[in-house]
């Protein structure tokens, strides 16, 4: 549960801004002469708990999700090669120090990332780098 906080930091402070915007100021209160539907104090009370599960909700199967996914592609779909290059990545490496290390082209290395970019779902390297490292926690490789 702290790990989920810590990695979500910023949609924490936006639910605590909302609900101290709905509990101090009262910024869903419309007025009845434009037609809308009156929320009075009561009314922006109960959306307080239906804020904070929604956002909860939220955090808990944003993170969940990813991690499960690139934990079955680590253990299913990719090579040898491309675990040692997520390995790499994870420890900070840059591409040419990755391509050094494996005593292969650079351009080989880019190939590996992509392939893994396509086979985990991950959209970037800084994507690769959070959930590669829970991954390789959970396995016990780093």
């Amino acid at each position: 549960m702290i790990k989920i906080i810590r990695e979500n930091k910023l949609l924490i402070f936006l639910t605590v801004l909302v609900t101290l915007g709905v509990l101090v100021f009262n910024v869903f209160h419309y007025s009845t002469s434009y037609g809308i539907v009156e929320i009075n104090n009561v009314n922006s009370l109960l959306l307080v708990p239906f804020i904070l599960l929604v956002c909860g909700l939220g955090m808990v199967l944003g993170t969940t999700k990813n991690t499960d996914e690139i934990e079955n592609a680590y253990q299913n779909q990719l090579s040898e090669r491309e675990q040692q290059v997520i390995e790499l990545i994870c420890l900070g490496k840059k591409n040419q120090d990755i391509a050094n290390e494996l005593f292969v082209d650079i351009t080989t290395i880019k190939t590996h990332i992509n392939r893994i970019y396509k086979k985990t779902g991950v959209k970037n390297r800084r994507e690769l780098k959070f959930y590669g490292k829970r991954v390789l926690q959970k396995s016990g490789n780093q």
